[in-house]
């Protein structure tokens, strides 16, 4: 069960149509427990035509974590979460059910919880219209707010230009990114732009070129209205990222000369005729562009997706994506158009060699880039500067019963996860202490790691009873869970005094 029970209004709320009407979510927060500012997200998931102006968070102030050892920003106490919803005049009268997610995560000084999301159900009953519409409230317009799903529509009803200045941009700075930028003269050389073409012919393959790509993004849009999911996500799954890391890995290495990519004939003959073909074969490239280029989108297309899928509106599905891929296309068109005159002047000075190498840099990075978003460098950098354990932790509990009852010791059980600060605190300091190990040879240590939760996981949960982290239970040779020695906090010296008693002395 949650120590953070969330409260939304449980009765109807009555609304007037082009009426503004600001709801309170309550957070209950239990003396000596905080919930972390940062770990606190409202996301709404069918707003039925109703928009959302903003959603205010309650005030939060700074404690100074006792295991991160850092100044955190936290909630504490009752806490109330404002949300102002704007009823366009045109609302149909009738019942209305807007549903979201209130995602959040807290701690005690000694207890960390994993993340809880709640399901936020909230009824309007809309009546018949009467009198003018409120105005709205004034609208915080941060950069981490305008690309959140919730505030896009809080911004359509106020300034459209400034959420459509926003999404154009937002495609734009995506073109600069490492996966983005050397994709562009490789997909400017397949369509066809050359040095000895006059530039109005390579803007005009340039310009088809980024239609294709707009187009991709715009059906994007359309199928989110159509399946009210975000499909931007589709492209962030690990095997797709992993995929084009590699690719990018090997042409990167073509690049730096060290290897020539010779494709097969049916693959030189279907480049020969996108050549060949002219403005469709550049528009096609471009829809390919816009598909390599998702993972690196991935996080504003999403955010974009979900807004429309929202909305239910076929037009602004297919306007707002298809307006953020033109952001993207800028550097395409700019690039393509004086691609004639960079080249020739490349070739003339010598530095195509140079060019080469540059792109072979950008491909790299490329690759980096993708693959940090599945397996994060600095993670792997930690782990690679972090003495090893001192003793041998299994990670199946299968596994540690077997050992324990044909060698007849007790197993201890750490249940861990990369979001509990006192588990790394556990990990790192604790279990490394000499008097510890010695404790740790003399049983089976398995460690579950709850990070990401799966069937398994919540079997072990529910069976060890656990409700927090870190969670150290202690289970005999025969299986049966010793609940007198269980650990329910960080608490080193009832830890080390419970193993003491688990072991025998000799």
């Amino acid at each position: 069960m949650t120590p953070f029970p969330v409260t939304p209004p449980a009765a109807p709320i009555a609304i007037t149509p082009g009426e503004v009407r600001t709801i309170p979510i309550k957070i209950s927060i239990p003396p000596d427990y905080f919930v972390y500012q940062e770990k606190t997200s409202l996301d709404f998931l069918n707003l039925q035509g109703i928009s959302i102006q903003n959603i205010a968070y309650p005030s939060s102030h700074i404690r100074r974590d006792p295991f991160f050892k850092k100044e955190v920003p936290v909630f504490e106490g009752d806490s109330i979460i404002a949300v102002t919803f704007q009823f366009p005049p045109e609302t149909a009268p009738g019942k209305k059910i807007v549903e979201g997610l209130l995602k959040l995560q807290g701690c005690s000084d000694v207890l960390c919880y994993p993340e809880e999301t709640h399901l936020i159900a909230l009824t309007f009953e809309i009546g018949a219209m009467a009198g003018p519409v409120v105005s709205a409230p004034r609208l915080s317009t941060s950069i981490a707010e305008l690309l959140s799903a919730q505030h896009f529509a809080g911004l359509f009803s106020q300034n459209v230009w400034i959420i459509l200045l926003v999404v154009f941009l937002g495609g734009l700075l995506t073109s600069l990114t490492p996966c983005v930028l050397p994709v562009i003269p490789i997909t400017l050389m397949i369509i066809g732009v050359r040095s000895d073409r006059h530039w109005s012919h390579n803007l005009g393959l340039s310009f088809v070129l980024v239609l294709g790509l707009a187009a991709v993004y715009a059906l994007l849009g359309v199928l989110a209205v159509s399946l009210g999911k975000g499909l931007g996500f589709v492209f962030q799954q690990k095997w797709v990222v992993i995929t084009l890391s590699i690719l990018y890995f090997f042409l990167a290495l073509s690049m730096f000369g060290l290897f020539e990519i010779h494709l097969p004939q049916f693959l030189r003959q279907r480049l020969n005729q996108i050549k060949s073909h002219g403005l469709w074969g550049a528009f096609l490239s471009g829809g390919a562009a816009g598909i390599l280029a998702a993972p690196c989108a991935g996080p504003v297309v999403g955010a974009l997706l979900l807004y429309v899928a929202s909305t239910q509106s076929y037009l602004q599905g297919f306007g707002l994506l298809f307006l953020y891929a033109l952001g993207m296309g800028i550097l395409f068109l700019v690039l393509g158009t004086g691609y004639g005159i960079l080249e020739g002047r490349f070739r003339r000075l010598g530095f195509t060699h140079w060019v080469e190498r540059f792109l072979g840099v950008l491909l790299l990075l490329g690759s980096l880039f993708y693959l940090n978003t599945v397996f994060p460098l600095q993670k792997s950098f930690e782990t690679l500067l972090k003495k090893p354990p001192p003793v041998e932790w299994l990670n199946s509990e299968a596994e540690g019963l077997e050992r324990a009852r044909s060698e007849h010791k007790i197993m201890l059980v750490d249940f861990y996860a990369d979001w509990c600060a006192p588990c790394k605190e556990l990990e790192l300091g604790f279990f490394r202490k000499p008097e510890v190990v010695t404790l740790l040879e003399q049983m089976v240590p398995v460690r579950i790691d709850a990070t990401f939760m799966d069937e398994e996981v919540e079997r072990l949960l529910e069976k060890y009873r656990v409700v927090g982290w870190p969670t150290i239970q202690f289970v005999s040779p025969e299986g049966q869970i010793l609940e007198d020695l269980a650990v329910v906090s960080y608490n080193p010296k009832i830890l080390l005094k419970n193993m003491k008693k688990a072991v025998p002395s000799p």
